[in-house]
């Protein structure tokens, strides 16, 4: 890897892992002060029932605890895929990513963002009565990244596999040629 490779993929994983927090503390806080805040009923062209005139009090009202369950969830799980980056990015500039020494943090990462894309679908569903198409599909859009990564680190798991049974097998046979020389 040369030298701007790496910072250019901490730079950005330091921004996702703020980003992160940052929705975090916004949403742990517009579910606590949303909850107990009351509002006219409107209804607007699309249909949309909303309280107070904004659609994310009334989600946030009807489900705001649910909502900020599954998001504060969700990306913990998606900073945990961050920081497995990170160190597959460290093995990576080490020479070492090619090795065992990768299954765990590619295991964790393929378990992170499955669990992010169960935690995305049940947000998605949970919120789909409560919000007009449009918005529905933000979250969909999540799961269908989530879902696409998931099945990327898997290929990328079994692909390590195979490069470190070849390793094993050209090793074992490089010994057995130098035992009959």
């Amino acid at each position: 890897m040369t030298h701007l490779l790496p910072r250019a993929l901490r730079a950005a994983l330091v921004a996702v892992f703020a980003l992160g927090l940052g929705i975090q503390a916004l949403t742990a806080y517009l579910a606590h002060t949303e909850g107990g805040r009351n509002g006219d009923l409107t209804v607007s062209p699309d249909g949309t029932v909303t309280v107070g005139g904004d659609l994310v009090s009334s989600v946030m009202r009807a489900h705001g605890t649910e909502v900020a369950l599954y998001t504060v969830a969700a990306l913990v799980l998606v900073q945990v895929v961050v920081v497995c980056v990170w160190r597959l990015a460290t093995l990576a500039q080490n020479g070492e990513a090619l090795s065992s020494a990768s299954l765990p943090y590619l295991t964790v990462t393929i378990r992170a963002l499955a669990g992010a894309t169960v935690l995305l679908t049940l947000l998605a569903l949970r919120i789909g009565d409560a919000v007009p198409l449009s918005f529905t599909l933000y979250p969909w859009g999540a799961v269908l990244a989530a879902g696409t990564g998931t099945l990327v680190m898997v290929l990328l798991r079994t692909l390590l596999h195979q490069a470190i049974e070849r390793d094993v097998e050209a090793t074992r046979m490089h010994d057995e040629l130098k035992g009959l020389v």
